[in-house]
């Protein structure tokens, strides 16, 4: 074999090699930047629904402080028969409804708590029985019941938006112990700061105006992770 021939041989091994590094480079590279995506869709989305259970056990909680004695309703009743409450429903499930297939990402945190997701779809569960409860009141069934079983659906209501402000506030406490590096916080400290009416209406325009933003983050991750 002659030099010519050698140093022939000598450089395809040279460019096989550089081809193959810079192929196995360039999967890392690509490994680490959908991992990358990854986690900042994660993160969007954790913050997206975080936001959106926040204002949801907001609402809750300021329905419940609010809200008409039993003993009240129990005389309107007995007013008139044809008496029907008015309960608000303000719920909001954009983020849980649109990236459900996403909810995985909520089991990602430092715990990998898979309980999580669980919790996640019971409180929206409860969210909505609360609507089906509430609609149950403009049924000309309901102006039929008795006074007492009148009485008895508002408590249904009552107790039903109890348990939702709970599951919403556990889940909440167990996301920003999953995710603290994302820093997630409840505003309620400006509940004391300012008084009630307005408190409530900054908050509502805060939680609502945060939510729009992860939403928009969310959509924007995912369109980058379509590309």
């Amino acid at each position: 074999m002659d030099a010519e021939t050698l140093e022939n041989i000598v450089l395809f091994l040279r460019i096989g090699v550089v081809t193959v590094a810079l192929w196995v480079a360039s999967r890392i590279f690509d490994l680490a930047m959908g991992h990358s995506q990854r986690r900042a869709d994660r993160n969007a989305f954790v913050r997206a629904i975080y936001a959106e259970v926040d204002f949801n056990t907001f609402d809750m909680t300021r329905f419940l402080n609010t809200k008409v004695p039993l003993s009240r309703f129990h005389g309107l009743f007995e007013q008139s028969e044809a008496f029907v409450p008015h309960i608000t429903d303000a719920r909001h499930t954009d983020v849980y409804r649109s990236r459900i297939d996403e909810l995985h990402f909520v089991a990602g945190g430092v715990t990998a708590n898979a309980s999580l997701v669980g919790d996640l779809v019971r409180f929206y569960g409860e969210l909505e029985k609360v609507v089906q409860q509430i609609e149950g009141l403009s049924k000309d069934s309901f102006k039929t019941i008795s006074v007492p079983g009148k009485v008895g659906t508002v408590r249904t209501i009552y107790q039903t938006c109890a348990v939702c402000e709970a599951l919403g506030t556990s889940v909440l406490k167990k996301m920003e112990t999953e995710f603290p590096k994302l820093h997630l916080t409840r505003n309620e400290s400006q509940v004391h700061i300012m008084g009630p009416e307005k408190s409530d209406i900054h908050l509502l325009r805060q939680r609502l105006s945060q939510l729009q933003s992860d939403l928009d983050r969310v959509n924007h991750r995912k369109h980058q992770s379509l590309l």
